[in-house]
């Protein structure tokens, strides 16, 4: 009674210190002490192990909560009796059998974590680096097949220098150059896959082996882009100002031209008017001495600068063949760029039809299907198709795995352009008008601009069609504001809504000159959709004008773009607006039987 009075006070309700108890109880032999906290309660349960049954236990504890036979035998290649002494342990309820990660091999698991950091917290420092590097190795050999070996590995030898370094022991160049290595390529993956937040983290983990006086861009300009994209663009533009002057410093000068360019795309995103202009001048003086130099990371980034520039200036077939260029050159650069979702959206805002959008999009295989962005456009394409509940279930699915991985830019984009765009060729502009809010929402509290003035105009047209006249002009005029002179989506967008409101207005005049300024804007482009959307704006306000015959003009030039992209659902209304217009006249039984 006693005894149990002493385990009740010493628990103060933790049921885990109570289980403890009673284990360390059935094997004493004699008389017990009840440790006054769970943590020692575990570090005396270690103390009563048996020096190899503790050992073998303490190196499963280097690989984590779940550990395998054959690291525990990596770490420990001067005992016999590892599996004897696994056996051990699962019997005294320490660790339990579990489903192994690697083919060949017995898996296991702590009963709990804190057993776990227990058995670790007993290592000493140094043991704990030799461990984690001898670890690394083991797992390089064996986890060929694991998605988030580079993370791993990468983790284990940034735990090795760490304890090196608090031991105050020399640096050692080789473990840091590999921690480097595997940490920037986890982080590069996770930007692959739009996991931003991730990816912050490893790059900015990866930074910290960048020795004093280097200059590393694959690592460096990735973290601008990752950090912007999580919304922190004042870190963002700090770091790429920062690499800029020590690539100037150090007289790097494609260091310096790569900085000032991915600086340049930043800004397009907070400050676009005139960004797209001054970027494409950098480039024009960039890309040579980046040929020249046959240096396929800098061409690599200035292939995506102009594929930025043409999607600014809405010339999407030229912004594919450069991002297709900047696939080349990041591949031969050994980076696993995220091009594939740049790629397939170029061909789908650009002329590309549907059909060959879908067949490219099938010949990248699995390459995009962990890429937000791809699926995507894919849905985007199959709703064109009037394959509403397929499109809707990818983008649902999409937007919760974005989500799960804070969000960012990505999120906003997806939520407030592909999701709305669906819902409004599926006709439903309530559920867009929604979309629409939410992703602007995103943006705004990302401090994001270029973006954000494409989706106000994207839910103006939404707000339109839901008869919603004032805030459709509102979120027009927010997009006039937002949007750069030069973004020609964003301008087509807000002067097809408000030439519509003017007309419903009464003001045709003015609304004519304005939908015709979109259309003008738009056969500058290669956007053959948005080019058709155009035409189909400027005949709604020729026919609330009253001018029919114009209006079916602009109708057929819309449905000639609808057919050439392939926009089945958009073509089949226009084909019932003409067939409306023009009713073919009903012929008698005796006039057909005549003929």
């Amino acid at each position: 009674g006693d005894m149990r009075q002493r385990i009740i006070r010493a628990a103060g309700g933790n049921p885990l210190f109570i289980t403890e108890m009673l284990a360390v109880a059935h094997e004493a032999d004699g008389e017990m002490v009840v440790p006054p906290t769970l943590q020692a309660l575990l570090a005396a349960r270690l103390d009563q192990l048996e020096p190899g049954e503790r050992s073998v236990l303490e190196r499963g504890a280097v690989e984590g909560e779940v550990f395998h036979r054959g690291a525990v035998q990596a770490l420990a290649p001067e005992e016999t009796h590892v599996t004897p002494r696994l056996a051990a342990l699962v019997r005294k309820n320490l660790i339990r059998p579990d489903r192994p990660q690697f083919a060949d091999e017995d898996g296991f698991r702590f009963r709990h974590l804190l057993s776990r950091d227990a058995a670790y917290d007993a290592l000493p420092k140094a043991m704990r680096a030799e461990l984690h590097a001898r670890f690394a190795t083991w797992l390089e050999q064996h986890g060929a097949e694991l998605v988030e070996l580079d993370e791993l590995v990468g983790y284990h030898l940034e735990q090795a220098c760490r304890y090196r370094a608090e031991l105050g022991l020399p640096d050692d160049d080789m473990l840091s150059a590999a921690a480097r290595r595997r940490l920037t390529a986890a982080g590069q993956l996770a930007k692959v896959r739009l996991d931003s937040t991730a990816a912050v983290r490893l790059l900015e983990r990866a930074v910290t082996f960048v020795p004093a006086g280097e200059i590393d861009r694959a690592i460096e300009l990735e973290l601008v882009d990752v950090l912007f994209e999580t919304g922190n663009d004042g870190e963002a533009l700090r770091r790429v100002g920062s690499f800029i002057e020590r690539a100037s410093a150090a007289g790097d000068r494609i260091s310096e031209l790569c900085g000032q360019i991915k600086e340049g795309i930043l800004r397009s995103y907070l400050e676009p008017d005139g960004a797209a202009e001054n970027t494409a001048a950098l480039l024009e003086q960039a890309l040579p001495v980046f040929e020249a130099a046959g240096d396929d990371l800098a061409l690599y980034i200035g292939y995506m600068a102009l594929g930025e520039v043409a999607n600014m200036r809405a010339q999407q077939d030229e912004g594919m063949q450069a991002y297709d260029r900047a696939a080349v050159h990041a591949q031969r650069a050994g980076v696993p760029a995220r091009l594939v979702g740049y790629r397939s959206s170029m061909r789908f805002h650009g002329s590309t039809p549907v059909a060959d959008q879908l067949a490219w999009m099938d010949e990248q295989g699995e390459a995009g299907t962990r890429n937000a962005n791809f699926r995507g456009i894919r849905a985007n394409a199959l709703a064109m198709l009037g394959r509403f509940d397929e499109a809707r279930a990818i983008l649902a699915e999409a937007r919760g795995e974005l989500a799960d991985r804070g969000g960012g830019i990505w999120l906003g984009g997806l939520t407030g352009q592909n999701s709305l765009e669906v819902e409004l060729l599926a006709g439903d502009p309530a559920a867009a008008a929604a979309f629409g809010e939410a992703g602007c929402r995103i943006l705004e509290e990302l401090g994001e601009r270029s973006m954000l003035s494409t989706l106000l105009g994207l839910r103006a047209q939404a707000l339109y069609a839901l008869d919603r006249l004032e805030e459709a002009d509102a979120s027009a005029g927010r997009a006039v504001d937002l949007g750069a002179s030069d973004d020609a989506y964003t301008q087509m967008l807000w002067r097809q809504v408000r030439a519509k409101v003017l007309a419903r207005r009464g003001e045709h005049a003015e609304a004519e000159q304005v939908a015709l300024e979109a259309v003008a804007i738009g056969a500058e482009t290669s956007m053959l959709d948005a080019q058709a959307n155009a035409h189909a704006d400027l005949a709604e306000v020729l026919l609330l004008a009253g001018r029919a015959v114009e209006a079916t003009a602009a109708l057929e030039e819309a449905l000639a773009r609808y057919e050439r992209k392939g926009n089945l659902v958009m073509a089949g209304r226009i084909q019932e607006r003409l067939a409306e217009l023009h009713p073919r006249p009903r012929r008698s039984r005796v006039n057909a039987r005549s003929r």
